[in-house]
């Protein structure tokens, strides 16, 4: 073979038949425009004379006169020894099997396209089962309706249409009772312990609250005559209480005390607080008032030091918390004098340094005082708490009461100790038992009470309460200086004329006048009276009738407040004094309906042992006892009643 011809492995072309059979084979015929390397074809000479200088196996290239294009012929080689047998197969790139030789693996088709100057990173997708509609989206996606991609911590799809991703739905996963009780010990091992210290000292449960909220709502309200912008209760004493633990357990005692649990407003405290129990509350006020008790009995120390001056005005606060629990209770045990007793000897060695304070705790203790005259039994061995003489520190300005800044109550201490004088007259069997002394200051003390004149502004209802204070007074007066003769029996009223009987030395004579029907004698001639009749009124003798008019004008006064009027808290003692003048049975049961209005209004259980005593003196008048009658503060101590009538 020539060096011009080439290797069918080297070209992979078919070689054409050699010998006989190539004179038969056609010469190939290709287009121009063919890319095959099979348009070429190649011929070899068999019919070459031995004289010429080429090998037979040289290969030519021919061109027939059909052929569109001539194949160009191929240049021969330099290396004259090349020889066919010696080409040998190129050795091929072993490939590594994979290690799972069963499994195929897949072809990648050859993307669409032209291909990218710089292609993406392939993202492995994970083998994800379509289950119809994803439910773990994000919030926002889920919102709006649209597809998520459930990227973390934020959704692509959020990011790319710039709306805010509001993250994704915490993974619940269900636990048993057991489980989920675990896991909260657990939480609960795991977080730090923090102690929230109570906002005031002193509230810290359920049950401060309710009496914190009944002192604020309800029992500073009834405590004074004042609104609600000028309430003493709250302005001054809440303030202290805030900064002082010993006043703010004083206030939460008397507000528990204060809460009756058997009326409709206990019972509804009760309803509508689950996490509390009647037990709780009772437990609670007793802690109350041990702990106001020990912060009371501290000493008080140094007077010079600043500090303790400060703790003045809330020790002050403490001692009237103790007093309005006792009426609060209705104690019978006379502790209510103790605290008055504690209160005046404090105020004139250490009055509080707060002027606006002191002549609010002045005006109330002394209002108290002065009160506790109308059932205070004497004794020699204790000095009175109320003097003739007493006279303010400061000008009690503005007045909250009646009877302290207007001077009225200096009259009840002096009729007070006239009455002292004639019972130890009558002890001691003197005769007479109204001296003439008693007498010349009873008309005295009658002048001034003519004089005295309530001064309030128009249109406030203590304008009229102090008309009744008036009156009140000079019955006090008038069944003071006319005690009855124990000598004198018991009779009837059926007098056919009055007993005409001076007030006092200066006062107006009064003509006689007409019985009234029910003062009338009856005829023995006359029908006896029907069943349904009244019995017949029994009064004292050498009765008056200026004492029943005075009666019957109190009531009426009495009568015309509204149960909802904030005055209902100055008529329980009128109510006390006038009572025990009521010798109709008429006239009792207006007082009894004017006491129960009082305890409805305040709900403080003293307003019930004046009830208590009134009717032991009306039974006395029933049996005709006109000595114990006329002592009444002898009749409380009788039935072991020794309490604050204010």
């Amino acid at each position: 073979m020539d060096t011009g011809q080439l290797s069918p492995i080297s070209t992979e072309l078919d070689m054409p038949p050699v010998g006989a059979a190539a004179s038969s084979v056609p010469t190939m015929i290709h287009s121009a425009t063919s890319s095959c390397a099979e348009s070429w074809s190649t011929s070899y000479s068999d019919g070459a004379d031995p004289g010429d200088d080429t090998d037979e196996n040289d290969v030519s290239w021919e061109k027939n006169s059909d052929d569109v294009l001539t194949v160009p012929k191929i240049e021969p080689l330099e290396d004259d020894g090349f020889h066919m047998n010696e080409v040998k197969e190129a050795p091929r790139t072993p490939i590594p099997e994979p290690k799972d030789a069963t499994a195929p693996q897949a072809k990648l088709k050859r993307p669409r396209g032209r291909p990218r100057k710089h292609p993406l990173t392939p993202q492995v997708a994970a083998n994800k089962v379509a289950k119809g509609r994803s439910k773990t989206g994000c919030i926002t996606c889920r919102k709006r309706k649209k597809k998520c991609d459930e990227a973390k911590p934020r959704c692509l799809n959020c990011e790319k249409n710039a709306v805010v991703c509001e993250g994704y739905h915490e993974k619940t996963i269900w636990k048993s009772g057991k489980e989920r009780a675990e896991e909260e010990r657990q939480k609960r091992h795991s977080l730090p312990h923090i102690t929230l210290q109570p906002i005031f000292q002193g509230v810290e449960t359920p049950e401060d609250m309710v009496f914190l909220n009944h002192y604020i709502s309800h029992l500073s309200g009834v405590l004074t005559v004042e609104g609600q912008h000028k309430n003493a209760f709250k302005d001054m004493l809440l303030q202290m209480a805030v900064e002082h633990r010993g006043l703010m357990h004083s206030i939460l005692s008397v507000a528990s005390r204060h809460i009756d649990y058997d009326t409709p407003y206990g019972l509804k405290i009760l309803s509508s607080n689950p996490k509390i129990t009647l037990a709780s509350l009772l437990n609670r006020s007793q802690f109350h008032h041990n702990a106001a008790m020990e912060k009371l009995c501290e000493p008080v120390g140094n007077e010079s030091d600043p500090k303790n001056k400060t703790n003045l005005s809330p020790r002050y606060g403490q001692m009237l918390c103790l007093l309005l629990q006792t009426l609060a209770e209705g104690t019978t045990n006379g502790e209510h004098r103790v605290h008055l007793s504690a209160y005046k000897n404090l105020i004139q060695q250490s009055p509080p340094p707060d002027n606006a304070f002191l002549i609010f705790i002045t005006e109330f203790f002394q209002y108290r005082v002065f009160a506790d005259e109308l059932i205070r039994y004497p004794d020699l061995h204790i000095p009175r708490l109320a003097t003739e003489d007493w006279e303010p520190w400061l000008e009690i300005q503005p007045a909250r009461l009646i009877g302290i800044a207007d001077g009225l109550f200096h009259y009840l201490a002096q009729i007070t100790t006239i009455r002292n004088n004639i019972r130890a007259n009558m002890a001691a069997e003197v005769d007479p038992v109204v001296d003439y002394t008693s007498l010349y200051r009873a008309a005295e003390i009658d002048s001034a009470i003519r004089e005295w004149t309530p001064h309030w502004p128009p249109g406030d209802s203590r304008d009229r309460v102090g008309l009744l204070y008036k009156q009140m007074m000079w019955v006090y007066l008038f069944r003071t200086i006319y005690p009855p003769s124990s000598s004198s029996p018991s009779t009837l009223f059926p007098q056919t004329a009055p007993s005409i009987i001076p007030l006092s030395p200066t006062s107006q004579s009064h003509s006689a006048r007409t019985p009234s029907s029910t003062e009338r004698p009856t005829s023995s001639h006359t029908t006896p009276p029907r069943a349904e009749s009244p019995p017949p009124i029994r009064y004292p003798p050498h009765h008056d009738h200026r004492i029943t008019l005075a009666v019957d004008e109190s009531l009426a006064i009495m009568d015309s407040f509204k149960p909802s009027d904030p005055v209902q808290t100055l008529l329980l003692v009128p109510c006390l004094v006038i009572g025990c003048a009521c010798f109709a049975p008429a006239q009792r049961e207006r007082v009894r309906t004017a006491l129960r209005t009082v305890r409805g209004y305040t709900g403080l259980r003293n307003c019930d042992r004046v009830g208590e005593v009134l009717e032991e003196v009306w039974r006395l008048m029933e049996r005709g006892d006109w000595a114990r009658v006329w002592d009444w503060q002898g009749v409380a101590r009788s039935i072991g009643l020794d309490f604050s009538c204010a």
